[in-house]
């Protein structure tokens, strides 16, 4: 026997009540003279021994009384049933755990996954009684960040059997081990006898424990009483083809340049497959097919070409040919290409001469077209960089702690800059000035400088260039055997120019060494802080320095390290349904923008924040398929959401798995009831829930009790009457 109340059996002590009263109340006799003893003679000891006798059952009667009233309220209940109808089964808590994803719209030789969770859950909802109570949760609706509300249980069974049927496949991912954390956050609060946990999934392998929680210890989330009830979809392995990522190589996109869209595909069937078709789209319209051949478990990489046909926002797909499930068979990505720079130029004009002479010459007709903008130090403030993808520095003094601020905040949010030195800088100032901006995580430091500072005529150039760099991509000639490691000597490469005077980076482990000098430090190094990127040279943007502005090398350098410091990185390739996209804002837009969905749905988004952020996060991405994101008509971004790969690892989970993630939980053996047929579902829950409650029958012989002292007090009082002697005054 078990009670559902338990702390209400402190009130046991208040059966001490009674006896204590009783002791209270007996009183020594005393003696006391007569002048004639002729009552005594009268009474009848056996009704004083009868009276004893009733004041003890009635000390008895009371203090059971006590007993049965707070058992009752304990909700005594017994494992296992009493014969003949006595008691009332246990009240039951029961929590479904339905698994909505997209795997479960494949099918068997029963038909549809997904209809037959619906039939499972419907019989299993059916088989409550009044008084029980259900959670019903689809695994697309468990929080994932601790912050959803406990939902509130239901009690009104056909609702949920109506609200069933309605499901529709959900494009979110999640596991089973978090759906069962969430199950004992519902399961906490319940006082029913029967706890019960229902898992209605295909039980796929890329569904069964998160890989963040291997290393964690072991829990024991659920009391040891729970039971577990698995019912296993899908009778056959699939015969399924994914594509797991798409990855585009670090590169600056231009228009009509081609660039590379790398696929990897998976095969989770149990048989090889040959000549299955992939196509690349864009814009959508197809641009190129292959077939590819990918062994039973295996994974293969293939490689498309692509050529912008216009600036501004692309809208690419990598698709396969169908097979038994058409929910992985489709992948998408965006490129934005700018059609306009706007770059701010700051410094002296006599520093900004070549500059501006670079930067006024068009590469192409293909090219993106520059706004250039000047000003001074003194002048920099948010506004003027609210307006501004890159901020082109030339020979900076030491600056301000307000103007570390403004380019630090700047830099975080996504901006570029490209910062030259000059004759006002030195060491000191740097590393007070540009340095403090990088942050101390990310410090590229100067040591001295050397060549012509140092009074001689020496001279250094271009040992190394990194040409895996998006910088020099196509720039050159290219040399497979010298590719290949990606560093090479660059005066086979280009014409390196003759530097007389430079700044001696130090770099940090997160700097990136583009081009190295023959005297072992830095020409151009690049630094990350934020969302924004840093380029760095060593020489000033003059002939005092080197004779780099007078190099053919030149003109292009400056456009391409343009072009790459406003570009953003492409992180939405690996952006899944339900992830918090942030969208960056650099310029200033109206107070709400508008988030078209895939399929038409607009969302209104809220852009009133902090004056130094930037950015908004956006997180209603529950469908698969490309997101625009406007002011008014004017697009600002566009973005790519996919369908978790993990959801296409379709490969059947094996029970020592399983058994392993539910151990690890606290859930042991003894409690888990597989049905592997939805047939058995059922009867083995009927077999599995036991318990008996007894409150009822410990209220009813409470109120027997109650009557029989009632009858045994009332005669007590005549028998005392009786039995008192009267005496005449």
């Amino acid at each position: 026997m078990t009670f559902l109340n338990p702390f209400v059996l402190f009130g046991l002590a208040a059966a001490a009540i009674p006896i204590l009263l009783h002791i209270f109340n007996l009183r020594k006799l005393q003696t006391i003279e007569f002048s004639t003893l002729s009552f005594l003679k009268e009474l009848q000891k056996t009704k004083i021994r009868r009276l004893k006798l009733r004041q003890l059952l009635l000390l008895f009667l009371r203090t059971i009384l006590i007993i049965l009233i707070v058992l009752a309220f304990s909700r005594p209940t017994l494992k296992g049933s009493l014969p003949g109808g006595l008691a009332d089964q246990a009240k039951t808590t029961a929590v479904i755990l339905f698994d909505d994803s997209q795997s479960m719209t494949a099918s068997d030789e029963q038909g549809e996954l997904l209809q037959q969770a619906k039939n499972s859950a419907i019989s299993i909802v059916n088989l409550l009684k009044d008084g029980d109570e259900v959670f019903f949760v689809k695994l697309s609706d468990i929080p994932t960040d601790g912050t959803k509300e406990i939902p509130s249980s239901q009690r009104n069974f056909p609702a949920v059997c109506s609200a069933l049927k309605d499901i529709k496949p959900s494009s979110l991912h999640h596991i089973i081990e978090d759906a069962l954390r969430f199950a004992s956050e519902l399961l906490a609060s319940s006082k029913n006898f029967n706890k019960e946990v229902y898992i209605i999934s295909d039980f796929q392998s890329g569904s069964i424990e998160s890989k963040l929680n291997i290393s964690k210890a072991a829990e024991q989330l659920f009391a040891p009483t729970t039971q577990f009830f698995l019912i296993p979809l899908g009778k056959h392995e699939l015969q399924n083809v994914s594509i797991e990522s798409v990855e585009i190589p670090n590169t600056i996109f231009e228009v009509q340049k081609p660039f590379i869209v790398n696929a990897k595909l998976v095969n989770h069937g149990t048989s090889d497959v040959q000549n299955h078709i992939v196509s690349i789209y864009q814009d959508g319209n197809r641009m190129a097919q292959k077939g590819v051949d990918i062994h039973a478990g295996q994974s293969v990489e293939t490689d498309f070409t692509l050529v912008p046909k216009h600036a501004g926002f692309l809208e690419g797909t990598i698709e396969l040919e169908d097979d038994e499930l058409e929910f992985d068979n489709r992948r998408f990505f965006t490129v934005h290409i700018p059609e306009v720079f706007r770059v701010l130029l700051v410094g002296n004009s006599s520093n900004l001469t070549y500059l501006q002479l670079a930067l006024s010459t068009r590469l192409s007709d293909t090219s993106a077209s520059l706004k250039l903008t000047e000003s001074i130090l003194d002048r920099l403030s948010t506004s003027l960089l609210d307006n501004i993808d890159v901020i082109v520095i030339s020979d900076p003094p030491e600056l301000t702690s307000s103007q570390t601020s403004i380019l630090k905040t700047y830099l975080q949010n996504g901006g570029g800059a490209l910062i030259f030195p000059g004759a006002h800088t030195t060491a000191n100032a740097f590393n007070m000035s540009i340095a403090a901006v990088l942050g101390n995580s990310s410090i590229a430091s100067i040591d001295s400088q050397s060549g012509a500072s140092q009074g001689t005529n020496l001279s250094v150039e271009f040992e190394k260039v990194d040409l895996r760099h998006p910088l020099f991509a196509g720039m050159f000639e290219k040399d497979e055997t010298k590719r290949s490691t990606g560093i090479v000597h660059s005066q086979r490469i280009l014409e390196s120019p003759r530097v007389l005077k430079s700044l001696r980076f130090i770099p940090t482990p997160h700097s990136k060494i583009v081009i190295t000098l023959s005297n072992g430090y830095p020409f151009l190094i690049e630094e990350r802080i934020g969302n924004g990127r840093v380029l760095m040279f060593s020489v000033a943007a003059n002939t005092k320095w080197s004779d780099l502005p007078l190099k053919g090398l030149f003109v292009p350098l400056m456009h391409r390290s343009l072009a790459y410091l406003v570009q953003e990185p492409i992180t939405d390739l690996s952006l899944f349904v339900g992830d918090e996209k942030t969208i960056r804002i650099r310029a200033s837009v109206a107070p709400v923008l508008t988030v078209m969905k895939p399929g038409g749905t607009e969302v209104l988004v809220n852009t009133q924040q902090r004056p130094s952020d930037k950015s908004i996060r956006f997180s209603d991405t529950d469908i698969n398929g490309i997101y625009c994101v406007k002011a008014g008509n004017i697009i600002l971004d566009k973005f790519a959401v996919n369908i978790d790969p993990d959801e296409s690892n379709t490969t059947p989970s094996n029970e020592k798995r399983q058994e392993k993630m539910l151990m690890h939980l606290g859930i042991t053996n003894n409690v888990v009831h597989i049905a592997h047929q939805p047939q058995e579902v059922q009867r083995i829950i009927t077999k599995a829930r036991l318990g008996t409650e007894l409150w009822k029958q410990f209220l009813v012989a409470a109120l027997l009790i109650a009557v029989l002292e009632m009858f045994v007090a009332r005669d007590s009082k005549r028998s005392l009457a009786t039995a008192t002697p009267h005496t005449d005054g």
